[in-house]
């Protein structure tokens, strides 16, 4: 059964990956708030992960068992959003559903994902908290908001008090002793939608353009660049414009952006940390890798020769789902083909996933354990005076049933508009029956910007992945099986260090790569408009000292050592 197999198969890629704009908010809650909410003021810091909890402090806030509030509430809450969705979260099925079952209102300021870092940023700036914070994603500084500030509040007593469904999940895959802070505790509810996958963008060819213009699938830059040349010149799309190869989003977004591109030049670029891990261990920053000055030259020769899409340094996932749509564009990188942006099946049949063609320095691609490592789904604050409800109104979410309707669309009592898109079989695996086109799930369900927290040793016995899915899992394989995924994950560095940091360190660690970041994106972006010459290299180079790189990777290379040790 495809369940077991990637059970196994999970494990094994975790030991390898291892080793190796905002709408307004009204005012929170009208009534008044039982003080036993409050979280507990803890005097010492536990010298032990486990020594996190107030020794006879009531977590449940006098509430019964399965009893969400005993009154109705209202909370406020920061909710992060895609860029490419439109999602109405307020007035959305799933949350009207679950306001009905729990008397608790969210009056949501949603920020899109472009947004998100400064309006988080702004928020905690300016003093006016709100009581929660849905999937905050990207840099999250626990160790300056929680441990230090005490802005964010820890979880851990209330966890165990309110949350049935939820914690009893923390005690799989290490899953609790990954998110814990410095200080021991715990700051966040986990997200987690384990996958088996290594890997986050896929290289894709239009295959019905390489046959028109009859050459076979590209293996090596120099192949790559005789192809891009022909879809030029040959212009064999029906579109109005030929883009040979393109890219959205950001670029460093890490699917589409123009980062995949230089995993191609054996630098596995990506923005989550500017650092990568050498077989031997060693950290290094990725721009002094030996393939990144030559994925910049390669670039900006596309640039200035029409291969590349001008527009691929600015244009969003919106922009350039449209060119493929209107069959405009020859070479992408990608998640996957179903379930997409991308027209299915007018587009997709056209397109094939490739092995990256591979320049001087070979082929590799950023190890993403991410999927099977958990990050981060929700916070409160300290102006929450509600937090035993708000954590039983989360954990309502984590409910097998009602999570994977969150992410899937519902198994019954389905909203007008929508069939049942799962259902449970008579061997207790649930599975997916439909998924609806255009991204439609988004008009009922958070789907990705909601509450999801599934490690391996719990989603893989009872439920089995949709097509679009496996497509992602095989094309990941394939990579790992091509030997051209790097043998460490950044993500050991991005989140496994993170309680081996000291608070100075997370926030050092965080301003420097704020710095490192713009100097990167601005350079590649220069780079590839105007060329690459001795002198504006070294400028790069030179500009890299001066923020502070070798401070930055020496950091990251002590916690590093010291997590191998525990290992």
């Amino acid at each position: 059964m495809k369940t077991r197999i990637l059970a196994g198969l999970l494990a094994l890629l975790l030991a390898l990956g291892l080793a190796a704009c905002a709408t307004t908010s009204a005012p929170a809650g009208t009534s008044t708030p039982n003080n036993n909410t409050q979280a507990p003021s803890n005097t010492e810091t536990p010298s032990e992960p486990g020594d996190v909890v107030t020794p006879g402090f009531d977590y449940t806030g006098g509430l019964p068992a399965g009893v969400v509030t005993t009154e109705p509430i209202t909370l406020t809450a920061y909710q992060w959003a895609l860029d490419n969705q439109s999602t109405d979260f307020q007035n959305l099925w799933f949350y009207k559903q679950l306001e009905e079952e729990t008397n608790v209102t969210i009056n949501f300021t949603v920020v899109k994902e472009a947004d998100w870092q400064q309006q988080l940023n702004l928020m905690f700036i300016s003093g006016d908290y709100p009581d929660l914070v849905i999937r905050p994603d990207g840099s999250m500084n626990f160790e300056d908001y929680g441990v230090e500030q005490g802005i964010v509040i820890p979880l851990d007593g209330y966890i165990e008090a309110n949350m049935p469904n939820y914690a009893p999940r923390l005690n799989m895959n290490r899953s609790a002793d990954i998110m814990r802070s410095s200080d021991g505790k715990m700051y966040y509810i986990g997200q987690m939608s384990a996958q088996g996958v290594v890997n986050n963008a896929h290289w894709f060819i239009n295959k019905t353009w390489l046959d028109a213009v009859s050459m076979s699938v590209p293996t090596t830059i120099d192949e790559l660049t005789e192809v891009l040349k022909a879809f030029r010149d040959q212009k064999p799309g029906t579109g109005e414009n030929v883009y040979p190869m393109s890219g959205g989003g950001e670029i460093t977004h890490q699917t589409n952006g123009i980062y995949t591109y230089f995993s191609m030049f054996g630098v596995p670029l990506q923005y989550f940390v500017y650092a990568c891990i050498e077989d031997d261990g060693t950290v290094v920053f990725p721009g002094h890798m030996a393939g990144f000055r030559e994925a910049c030259e390669w670039l900006a020769m596309c640039y200035a020769e029409n291969l590349l899409d001008k527009e691929a340094l600015t244009q969003g996932d919106s922009g350039m789902n449209a060119k493929i749509n209107n069959d405009e564009v020859g070479f992408q990188t990608y998640l996957r083909l179903i379930n997409t942006g991308w027209k299915d099946p007018d587009v997709i049949q056209h397109w094939m996933p490739i092995i990256p063609p591979a320049g001087s320095q070979g082929v590799t691609v950023p190890r993403d354990i991410g999927t099977d490592v958990p990050s981060y789904g929700a916070f409160l604050t300290n102006a929450n005076q509600y937090v035993p409800q708000t954590l039983r109104w989360l954990d309502m979410q984590f409910e097998t049933e009602r999570m994977l309707t969150s992410v899937n669309g519902p198994a019954k009592d389905c909203p007008e508009g929508l069939d049942p898109c799962i259902k449970l079989g008579d061997d207790g695996i649930w599975r997916v029956l439909y998924v609806p086109e255009a991204n439609g799930l988004y008009n009922y369900v958070p789907v990705t910007q909601g509450q999801f927290f599934a490690p391996g040793d719990y989603i893989f016995d009872i439920f089995e992945m949709p097509p679009h899915r496996w497509e992602r899992y095989e094309n990941s394989q394939s990579y790992e099986k091509a030997g051209i995924v790097e043998k460490n994950s950044y993500i050991i560095l991005e989140k496994l260090v993170a309680p081996l940091k000291t608070s100075d360190e997370s926030t050092r660690l965080q301003r420097l790569h704020e710095d490192i970041k713009k100097l990167v994106n601005e350079s590649i972006t220069n780079f590839i408009m105007q060329g690459v010459t001795d002198a504006s290299w070294q400028a790069f180079l030179d500009q890299a000292e001066n923020v502070k790189v070798g401070e930055y990777i020496e950091l990251y290379q002590k916690l590093y050592d010291m997590y191998m040790e525990n290992q």
